[in-house]
């Protein structure tokens, strides 16, 4: 693509994310409620009626597909074969919990859980019964199983470099997710992105030189049939990353009057800094570590950061070029939002932060072990 027509999208793109910055920062400043999901607008409409279209497409191939298999003849009946394979790919299905990830239970870490209902209690989150923990720099929010029950992933990782503070704020914006009407994690769009994901993993090239021209010409076919899955998905994600990223501002606030305003900034300060470091320290250091205590090394790397470092890393983040098809804003936009709001104090402490260590103690262990055998099995790739 010429770098003229990258350019203009670019411009594009900035401009809507700035306007929608804008105005959000007039809102705050209007004192206007932020927590609320907004209308969103012609594409949040167009992006339902996408979603509702594509949760009617398998009961229609389920539809045609019996209608040409009944008619028995030499080409409907393969040809409605393959519709209803498609029906059954399309299929309405249940979020799967996440695999490869330590799952915490009430049982197994009842002190986080204490945590975790404080803080749902001040931010009105659905209780939540199930959280995972992984090796990812990263927290996130979904909805697992037919009733979209609440899940919230804590990435061992981030928890690690975070203040106890910080990370309250960082669960109380997880959390917030389950009410601040970000469509994606809805049925409606967020079950019909699911099984659109479902079926893209399906169909994707996998073939290898020894596997034989029958499996690449089967490989083929289903990359083919894969295209508009894949394009589905484009649109549908296009049409709601405006509002997903109003989402994110509405998520920002509910966490800073839970868990207070400076720490929610620090803690999206950490993400672009301190949190970038500890992914590159994990992306090439995992197996350099040994034997060693593999949290304590990154603790230690994460720690001794410099300050000139981490503004270099800040501007970094700030040069991220600004897109429209991005879930989250910018996070100096982000911090610019919340600076804006009426500076409030933790509503929500961080209390037995020690006896949580203590629970996530040996569950963070599998964790290491599980990012080794990763970085192992890499090296044959």
């Amino acid at each position: 693509m010429p770098n003229t027509v990258k350019s203009r999208r670019a411009r594009r793109h900035a401009a809507v994310v700035q306007g929608l910055h804008r105005d959000v920062i007039t809102a705050a400043r209007e004192n206007a409620s932020t927590d609320k999901g907004g209308s969103g607008g012609l594409a949040r409409t167009a992006g339902y009626a996408l979603a509702a279209v594509v949760h009617l497409l398998p009961f229609a191939f389920l539809a045609l597909g019996g209608y040409l298999v009944t008619r028995f003849t030499i080409l409907s009946v393969p040809i409605g074969a393959i519709v209803l394979d498609l029906a059954w790919l399309l299929r309405p299905r249940p979020v799967r919990v996440p695999g490869g990830a330590e799952t915490l239970t009430r049982q197994n870490a009842p002190r986080l859980f204490e945590l975790i209902d404080r803080i749902g209690a001040e931010v009105g989150a659905r209780r939540t019964e199930l959280v995972v923990l992984g090796g990812d720099v990263n927290a996130s929010f979904t909805a697992y199983g037919w009733r979209r029950r609440p899940l919230i992933e804590i990435g061992y990782p981030l928890w690690l470099i975070l203040t106890p503070a910080e990370r309250v704020s960082v669960l109380a914006h997880e959390m917030a997710h389950s009410r601040n009407g970000d469509a994606r994690h809805g049925f409606a769009v967020g079950g019909a992105l699911y099984s659109l994901g479902e079926l893209r993993e399906v169909t994707r090239f996998g073939w290898q030189p020894g596997d034989g021209l029958s499996t690449l010409a089967a490989e083929s076919l289903l990359v083919i049939v894969g295209l508009p899955v894949r394009g589905l998905i484009f649109v549908l994600e296009l049409l709601m990353y405006r509002s997903s990223q109003r989402a994110e501002y509405r998520a920002d606030a509910i966490a800073a009057r839970a868990g207070g305003t400076e720490a929610a900034i620090s803690a999206l300060d950490a993400t672009t800094t301190k949190g970038v470091r500890a992914a590159r320290f994990l992306s090439t250091q995992t197996l350099a570590v040994g034997r060693q205590d593999l949290w304590a090394e990154l603790r230690a790397r994460v720690s001794g950061i410099s300050e000139a470092e981490i503004d270099g890393l800040r501007e970094e983040a700030r040069q991220e070029e600004l897109r429209v098809d991005r879930t989250h804003p910018p996070t100096y936009l982000r911090c610019e939002h919340l600076e804006a709001l009426p500076y409030t104090e933790a509503r929500v402490r961080a209390e037995a932060m020690e006896e949580i260590e203590e629970e996530l103690a040996r569950p963070a262990d599998r964790v290491a072990h599980g990012l080794r055998e990763h970085a192992q099995s890499a090296l044959y790739y």
